[in-house]
């Protein structure tokens, strides 16, 4: 049933002046009269309440999924009259405009419509038959899903238990009414029934001046312009950034989408506890949901150590006076906020919550749901953006009539929660009871035991003393932790680390620990311990398998690091390669795993949605673009931006706007790059999250916003395992081509790499844009297979009708006018090892490499882009004429850098001693080259990445001519590394015979 509102309880303890104030207040006249709802214009259709927006959205997301299935169902007692049950429920049905309401698209946008009759949905079942679980049949049939444009959105269960005894169930979805709405619907189907019964007509029941249509017009024309930047105000301080959220309360992490599923556990206070906590409202003026929302707070405070605390809670929505008996969706959310900092005592507490709750119940008519889209809380922890844990009252209904049928309540076990986290509570015979429920994709049972008894201990003792800080205030002994394995510290003694030691520790452990103890600083090392947690960073992981390479004979890359990061499960990957061989059926394993990666989700799919649109690629009006922080992508953006008119939304690795626009602005900066930011859009999310890291109703408005997208962002870092990079890479294009899919067909740029083409079994040649290569015969590299996999779902989406674009960039140079380029490239760390060493390898003199201005290879991928009959293509992005290496050795030269030439191994030799002069980390671009090329076993060597372009140049038709890549060019880029970095200066490069021996 409704709850009544977390302010309403208590009111009568009040003194008789407050009261009338309160009751005054919260029925809504405390206020100046606002405007009434008017008639919409349309009978037969109306827009959808910001509430229905959101759900509307995730039911799109997610068709057929009961997790907006509302259910109440009552016990009924005595000789029941299906007739008149019927025709009650009929005479509902017509009465309430939401339960005849079903949802379509029109003009492209959701429509609620609203049909003159919609058929009662009633069935009566057959009596459950012997050993049957009658309340799992009414859990199976309240998650039957809805059809959302055929309706009804409403059903009737009807079960017989015996003779003279039924369960009557109601299913509703969420779409058409709220909590509030069942209270109204059974309230007014017991005085339908009593009057069937008795032969009379049915009652006048309360007038429904207005409909939930005609309140959903009125209220987006309502919140709009300066009437929503008022209502924005208040919460814009309130939920200033950072938002504080579960993850040290909880026991797992959480990954997905929640299942909805919950672990309950009830609690049910003392008489004497419960009058106790009505006292202490009445005496600090507040009412029993404050007293009981504070001690919630302050548990999660004394369980997590945060002081900042967010918890929710439900509103009936229904301020205006004729909507006080409609069904429909009208229910809020309060986001409350509390700080509890400076040890307060529990009174401190109360007082800073009881004023929190009236400043946010003054500020109630605002949705949830405009809060969340106006605001852009970080990315979604769940289902609710702005909060996950919750105090909600309940109206729990008693023993009622209906005619000459005796109504009690039916719990058939149906526990689910659209929070994390959420205490209940109601009063019975003056105590205070509920129940806890905890989401179980992310608490254990055992978790919500120990919360549920603490919050009762919590309350007794807060009793006993209210002013002792709630620090001090005691709490049951927490359950003792199963008994498990604690990791015994090594020491290594400092003057001997090789010597045995009596820690049990392998040889092979005792060597990667003297290792880490040298490369770390560290006296002692935890043998279980993360190596980056303990300080380690991949320029240290470089010197720590340089340095055990001596010491053990073998050699293994850099990716291993980060799938062994302790020492004992490092030793255990260098035991492996001493003892054999890498077994054949590893590899079977990896190319089955890369081959089950590379199958596109069913779920993308455009058969529901509108077709392509090419006037939208030629002409966007939005644009999406990941990768924007990237060099390539801070260029694609400015491209985009001087090409057309349309407004680029940027998708950045962020929490919040703020944070995506800075890092943005950084990138930007850095890479020399300037754009009018007005057409400039920041959407912080993540390529390595379900839908971009967006909440269902963000996702789904930007797939019906965008026209084009280009997706240009990957996680690029060639020493990552396959792992690591595959959510990123693998799993973000899934999810942009699953937005490329919904709502309407849209247009894909997809910015991949040449490595997918080099066949690891065959010699390196000029690599045609059509060139496939079997799973089995991709090289290597973790970053080249992801990127493979993502090009086998691209191929998958075009063939299921998404049209697809595809570009493979050659080597990047900076730009051709300013010669800015990233200071973080492997050709820019490469020269600058190479200064550093004085040394470079000798390649020969006819060695030469690709190297592409990153301006030219924008502007031909946009250019590409607005070409409508190039579009489905697969494009190169490489210079027509490729760069000699003598000459980018000989414009090092003049620039004043004494630079001989050595064999390519004695080179690479040259870099790992340099990596492992004692006392230092290393010359960052002499340890990146080191982790570079240990990760680059297997690949193929320099200058052999030679790409075709001759299709690109036929389609560009010299609308985009390629600059030379000639002296004053190299020496731009060379000014520009010096200036950034990575390239020291002529007198800090080392003169041959110094120090490192070639």
């Amino acid at each position: 049933m409704a709850p009544s509102g977390p302010l309403a309880d208590d009111a009568a303890k009040l003194s008789a002046t407050k009261q009338r104030l309160l009751e005054k207040w919260l029925a809504g006249g405390g206020r100046t009269a606002g405007p009434t709802v008017p008639r919409r214009a349309r009978p037969d259709a109306a827009v959808l309440s910001f509430a229905q927006e959101r759900l509307w959205f995730l039911a799109q997301l997610h068709p057929g999924n009961p997790y907006h299935n509302m259910v109440e169902a009552i016990r009924l007692r005595g000789p029941l009259d299906r007739d008149a049950l019927r025709g009650s429920l009929e005479h509902l049905i017509d009465r309430h405009e939401a339960l005849r309401t079903v949802f379509d698209v029109r003009d492209g946008e959701p429509r609620q419509l609203f049909p003159a009759r919609q058929p009662l949905a009633l069935t009566e079942g057959a009596p459950p038959a012997p050993g049957e679980d009658v309340a799992e049949r009414l859990r199976d049939a309240s998650q039957r899903p809805f059809d959302l444009t055929r309706g009804p959105l409403i059903r009737f269960d009807l079960t017989p238990l015996g003779p003279d005894e039924h369960v009557l169930m109601v299913t509703m979805h969420h779409l058409v009414g709220d909590g509030m709405s069942m209270g109204i619907l059974f309230r007014e189907l017991y005085a339908c029934y009593e009057a069937a019964t008795a032969g009379r007509p049915f009652p006048q029941l309360a007038e429904l001046p207005v409909t939930y249509g005609d309140f959903a017009e009125w209220q987006r024309g309502l919140l709009r312009g300066a009437e929503l930047e008022r209502r924005l105000t208040h919460w814009r301080d309130v939920l200033r950034e950072p938002l504080p959220n579960l993850d040290r309360l909880a026991d797992r992490p959480r990954r997905g989408a929640t299942s909805l599923q919950a672990v309950s556990r009830a609690f049910r206070l003392s008489a004497e506890v419960s009058d106790g906590l009505r006292t202490l409202a009445r005496d600090h003026q507040a009412t029993l949901f404050m007293v009981l929302l504070a001690g919630f707070k302050t548990l999660m405070h004394r369980r997590t150590g945060g002081t900042d605390i967010v918890t929710g809670s439900v509103v009936h929505g229904r301020d205006l006076p004729e909507t006080e008996n409609l069904v429909g969706f009208f229910a809020n959310t309060l986001a409350l906020r509390a700080d509890l900092s400076g040890d307060p005592s529990f009174t401190d507490v109360l007082d800073r919550v009881r004023r929190m709750c009236l400043e946010a119940y003054a500020h109630r008519d605002t949705p949830i749901e405009v809060l969340a889209a106006e605001l852009r809380p970080g990315r979604n922890h769940g289902d609710n953006p702005l909060f996950q844990a919750a105090v909600v009252e309940e109206n729990v209904a008693g023993e009622a009539r209906m005619g000459d049928l005796e109504v009690g309540a039916f719990d058939f076990g149906l526990d689910t929660s659209e929070f994390d986290l959420v205490l209940h509570y109601w009063e019975t015979d003056g105590r205070v009871e509920g129940g806890v429920r905890a989401s179980a994709d992310l608490f254990d049972p055992a978790s919500v035991d120990r919360f549920t008894a603490e919050l009762e201990a919590l309350f007794a003792a807060v009793l006993a003393d209210p002013r002792r800080p709630v620090s001090a205030l005691p709490l049951p002994a927490a359950p003792a932790a199963p008994a498990r394995h604690e990791p015994e510290t090594v020491a290594v003694p400092e003057a001997a680390p090789d010597e045995p030691s009596d820690v049990a520790l392998t040889p092979t452990e005792r060597e990667v620990a003297a290792v880490w103890r040298e490369v770390l600083g560290l006296r002692e090392i935890d043998p279980d311990e993360d190596f980056f947690e303990a300080g380690g960073h991949s320029l240290r992981a470089v010197r720590v398998l340089l340095r055990l390479r001596e010491r053990l004979g073998v050699d293994l890359p850099v990716q291993v690091f980060f799938e062994a990061r302790t020492v004992t499960a490092l030793a255990a990957v260098f035991d492996r390669a001493r003892g054999a061989a890498r077994e054949p059926a590893e590899d079977s394993h990896d190319t089955a795993a890369l081959t089950a990666d590379a199958v596109l989700d069913p779920d993308v799919t455009c058969a529901d949605s509108a077709p392509h649109d090419p006037g939208r690629t030629t002409r966007p009006e939005h644009v999406l673009l990941t990768g924007a922080t990237s060099f390539l992508g801070a260029h694609l953006l400015a491209r985009l931006l001087d090409r057309t008119t349309a407004r680029v939304h940027c998708l950045v690795e962020a929490d919040d706007p703020a944070e995506a626009a800075d890092a943005l602005e950084r990138a930007l900066a850095r890479y020399g790059v300037t754009v009018p930011w007005e057409r400039v859009a920041p959407l912080p999310g993540s390529l390595r999250e379900p839908r971009l890291g967006l909440s269902p109703i963000a996702f789904a408005r930007l797939a019906a916003t965008v026209d084009v997208i280009h997706h240009a962002g990957c996680d690029a870092n060639l020493a990552l395992p396959y792992g690591e990079l595959r959510a990123a890479n693998v799993g973000g294009t899934t999810e942009v081509l699953r937005l490329a899919a919904r709502d309407r067909v849209k247009a894909v740029h997809y910015v991949s790499s040449p490595g997918v083409l080099f066949d690891r079994d065959a010699e390196p040649g000029t690599l045609a844009p059509d060139g496939r290569v079997p799973a089995d015969r991709v090289l290597p590299s973790g970053y080249v297979r992801t990127r493979w996999a993502a090009e086998e779902l691209v191929d998958a989406a075009r063939e299921r009708g998404v049209p697809v674009s595809v570009y493979r960039p050659g080597r990047l140079g900076g730009d051709s006018a300013t010669g800015v380029g990233d200071p973080d490239s492997a050709f820019g760390r490469f020269l600058g090892a190479c200064v550093r060493l004085g040394a470079v390898p000798a390649y020969g003199p006819d060695a030469d490499f690709d190297l592409v201005p990153v301006d030219h290879a924008a502007a031909a991928l946009v250019e590409l882009a607005l070409k409508p009959e190039t579009l489905g293509g697969t494009y190169h992005l490489a210079h027509p004429v490729r760069t000699r290496f003598a000459d980018v050795v000989e414009r090092l030269r003049a620039a004043g850098h004494p630079l001989t030439e050595t064999d390519p191994e004695e080179w690479s030799r040259a870099v790992a001693a340099d990596v492992l002069e004692p006392g230092t980390d290393g010359d960052e671009s002499v340890a990146s080259v080191a982790a570079l090329a240990g990760a680059s076993r297997g690949m193929p060597g320099f200058g052999s990445l030679r790409l075709d372009v001759t299709g690109t140049l036929r389609a560009l038709a010299g609308a985009v001519p390629c600059p030379p890549v000639d002296g004053p060019l190299l020496d731009r880029y060379l000014d520009h590394l010096a200036a950034a970095g990575p390239l020291p200066s002529p007198a800090g490069s080392r003169t041959p015979g110094s120090e490192i021996v070639i």
